[in-house]
């Protein structure tokens, strides 16, 4: 069924060059999305003389200013806990994070005018919880700093959403960087710079924490970026990430999607993209020392939550763990009687879970859960 576009979209949170970029780089777009894009376009230009402002007041600032405490980032293919993991942890109050607001409008992050009135119209239509997996979302809730990325230059992966008849050719480029030039390699860089700086001056210096599926494979990038940070990867059984991943498509392409995205092949994107993230991650792996890297697994943040996240802290060396434990563990109290969705897999998919993600099997050894009916 095919359900009216919402009205505001991410890339109205662009500035106007990047705007432009999006447009110039993809075509083709549907019926469906052109009151979004309308909204879109004139949301980019209301908040362009505020977003000068922005950057005439903070440019300087932000170049000058150093991150002292190396951030903390959480990876993890989509749909393997890395939200959960994010929201745990996010209670602990050494920590600081972008919020819906702030990734939505990084732009306008440090003020300028228009920051309240855009953050208010913005939380006027948010939905309450997220449409595939019933997560509470506010304004003011943790988010992924990837859809902040493609608002600051053309390279982010929510392209893939934005424009899903090249999404394989998006995920390429702004994941693992092919076929992109040099400058726009340094440009990517310097909107994550950039980003991180603005939120660490919002905060004070206070030691940031992020999650972002993409950077599974960017790991690298990050370390080079940012030397002191530090990474958690979550790891979920693959047949949960499956059927999980492919639920979340349908609702991702009725809010973002400016093509038309009825004749993808959603099933062949999830096994592709699983496949080149967590193979790019165990390559990348090796390259960042033991000490400022820790595994875990959605099975074990959920079962344990309390004795997990504390052996998390002591391989980081993560301090205050009292006061941490303090806020997460009402937070994870309130969660004890969260419903999980529940699935039927086609004993094919099965098959080609076990054949194709053999990798991800040997690497993390994981059962068909006996809540997945197989027919």
């Amino acid at each position: 069924m095919k359900e009216p576009a919402q009205i505001l979209h991410p890339l109205g949170g662009c500035d106007v060059d990047t705007y432009l970029a999006h447009l110039s780089q993809n075509s083709g777009f549907s019926r469906r999305s052109a009151p979004q894009r309308v909204v879109a376009a004139l949301s980019v230009l209301a908040r362009h003389p505020f977003s000068c402002l922005e950057k005439f007041r903070w440019e300087e600032k932000v170049n000058r200013h150093r991150v002292s405490v190396g951030p903390v980032f959480i990876v993890g293919h989509w749909r393997s806990g890395t939200t959960h993991l994010h929201n745990l942890l996010s209670h602990d109050p050494q920590f600081r994070f972008l919020d819906f607001g702030q990734t939505a409008l990084p732009h306008n992050l440090l003020g300028g005018g228009s920051r309240g009135i855009a953050r208010d119209m913005v939380a006027s239509v948010l939905p309450k919880k997220r449409g595939y997996d019933n997560v509470e979302l506010t304004i003011d809730t943790p988010q992924e700093e990837e859809m902040a990325l493609g608002s600051l230059n053309p390279l982010g992966y929510y392209a893939a959403y934005y424009f899903p008849q090249n999404m394989l050719r998006h995920f390429a480029r702004t994941v693992f960087f092919e076929g992109v030039t040099v400058e726009e390699i340094e440009g990517f860089k310097k909107a994550y710079l950039t980003l991180v700086k603005k939120l660490s001056l919002a905060h004070g210096g206070k030691q940031l924490l992020f999650k972002n599926p993409p950077s599974t494979a960017r790991i690298r990038m990050l370390k080079e970026l940012f030397p002191g940070a530090r990474f958690i990867y979550i790891h979920r059984n693959p047949y949960e990430v499956y059927a999980s991943s492919l639920n979340r498509y349908f609702r991702l392409m009725q809010a973002f999607a400016w093509q038309d995205f009825h004749d993808i092949n959603f099933e062949e994107m999830v096994y592709h993209k699983y496949e080149r993230l967590l193979t790019g991650y165990l390559e990348q792996r090796p390259s960042i020392p033991s000490a400022d890297l820790v595994e875990t697994t959605y099975e074990a943040i959920t079962a344990k939550p309390r004795e997990e996240i504390r052996r998390i802290y002591d391989v980081l060396k993560l301090p205050n763990q009292e006061e941490a434990f303090a806020k997460i563990d009402p937070y994870a109290d309130s969660l004890r009687d969260y419903e999980r969705n529940k699935y039927r897999m086609p004993r094919a998919t099965v098959d080609r879970i076990q054949r194709d993600w053999a990798f991800s099997f040997r690497e993390w050894p994981s059962e068909l859960p006996g809540h997945i009916e197989v027919v």
